[in-house]
């Protein structure tokens, strides 16, 4: 058993804490072509001057992704979606809740960034595009997980021209919430320093679910707020998860308030 602060001292020496930025896809990852899976629930906001994040469908009308997200200030964010016939469709966002207390300056520290905010769109999303259930607790067993990763983000260090498809992958999740920070750990805990950097989340992803699976689907644990990378790179080996489940209040608040109700699992 791998405990956090172990599994982050191993990694220091070649890793630098860098900001997911709204504009942060999936180094490694495969391209999402099941008409069932990730595609029904993921999502790309496109906000003011062309960044882009990442973001989930959790009802009829809303968006989680994370506040950093909308560190462009005000404009026009758009909710763009894959079809089963891989064909985009646009939402215009009209109202977004950022956590009251989210903090991009605790980044790198033992604070919480409190980094969640919800984005409504202007009407219904279609049929096809599905509200995911949201974890309402964690395991916190300090154990290694598998949990599936997706976004539209960059497959490439410094290309842009690999962002704006749906990527997906399968990573390790330690399964560990840090009390002060509400942060889980996207960590390759097999993998060699060479092939760690070869595999981890892109510019582009920012917002983007990371899901684990039970017998009824997807189940969303946590939004991606930010990697740990080298000097100059868009993508990191090391990715930190906003968990959903310490946020609930604010999400459920929110959703209510909206008059579109979120499931918790």
């Amino acid at each position: 058993m791998m405990k956090l602060h172990a599994a982050l001292a191993a990694m220091a020496t070649i890793l630098a804490l860098v900001l997911a930025s709204p504009a942060l896809a999936i180094k490694g990852g495969r391209l999402s072509s099941a008409p069932d899976g990730v595609r029904r629930h993921v999502v790309q906001i496109i906000g003011p001057g062309g960044s882009k994040c990442s973001g989930t469908v959790v009802s009829r009308r809303l968006v989680l992704t994370a506040a950093h997200c909308f560190l462009g200030g005000h404009g026009d964010y758009r909710i763009r979606a894959l079809d089963p016939q891989f064909r985009f469709h646009y939402a215009e966002g009209t109202q977004v809740a950022i956590h009251p207390d989210f903090d991009v300056n605790a980044l790198g520290t033992n604070a919480p960034i409190n980094d969640v905010a919800l984005i409504r769109a202007d009407h219904d999303f279609p049929s096809w595009l599905v509200p995911v259930r949201l974890a309402s607790r964690i395991g916190n067993d300090g154990a290694f997980v598998d949990v599936l990763v997706a976004g539209f983000g960059m497959s490439r260090d410094r290309d842009l021209g690999t962002a704006g498809k749906l990527r997906e992958r399968h990573f390790d999740m330690l399964d560990e919430l840090d009390p002060r920070s509400h942060l889980f750990f996207l960590i390759d805990h097999k993998a060699s320093k060479r092939r760690a950097q070869d595999n981890g989340i892109c510019r582009g992803d920012s917002g983007g679910p990371v899901f684990q699976r039970d017998g009824q689907g997807y189940v969303m644990v946590g939004v991606i707020s930010a990697v740990m990378g080298g000097r100059g790179r868009d993508c990191g080996a090391v990715t930190e998860v906003t968990a959903v489940s310490s946020y609930r209040y604010f999400i459920e608040h929110m959703a209510d308030a909206a008059g579109a109700p979120v499931r918790f699992q």
